[in-house]
């Protein structure tokens, strides 16, 4: 067992049901969504100013190599938070903020291979992906809710468990 469960058994850990769990991605959307937000308002001005000059077809606004670069930029910044935020601090800002942290099933902290796979599973699989995320999405909530020990499907693929920090000694 790793140093931070040392002790702690399974049966004494309080798994994060789906509520707590739904708060803390949304404190992270949060965390997200203020600079990017701040971003584009900084932004966009100046893009609607220089597409003056021409007529604008406003979804090509949106499309073309500056959105992509945007698109990229903004997914592999979250791609680290979340993969540095769960290999050095068993945790997002969000889960921290709720009293949360993901371990591995026996205890132990996890690898950067569980970080990136729980990253890779939850944003491009469960949520990324068009039309099947609303049915992956919705799998995964049934399967946090009937689960005694409230694990989603990224939970199950990489053998990990969210629990209350209280509920290791």
């Amino acid at each position: 067992m790793a140093s931070g469960a040392a002790g702690a058994s399974p049966l004494a850990w309080r798994y994060a049901g789906f509520w707590i769990r739904f708060g803390a991605r949304f404190i992270d959307g949060l965390i997200f969504m203020v600079p990017t937000l701040i971003f584009l308002a900084m932004v966009m001005p100046n893009l609607i100013r220089a597409r003056g000059q021409a007529p604008v077809n406003p979804s090509a606004m949106f499309a073309g190599p500056g959105f992509i670069a945007f698109f990229a930029v903004f997914f592999l910044a979250g791609g680290c938070y979340e993969i540095l935020m769960l290999k050095y601090h068993s945790g997002t800002l969000g889960k921290m903020a709720c009293g949360l942290k993901v371990i591995r099933s026996d205890g132990s902290s996890l690898s950067w291979g569980v970080c990136f796979g729980r990253y890779f599973m939850w944003n491009v699989v469960t949520s990324g992906i068009p039309y099947i995320n609303s049915v992956l999405m919705l799998v995964s909530s049934i399967m946090l809710g009937v689960d005694n020990e409230k694990r989603a499907l990224h939970d199950r693929i990489c053998d990990t468990r969210v629990i209350y920090k209280q509920s290791i000694a």
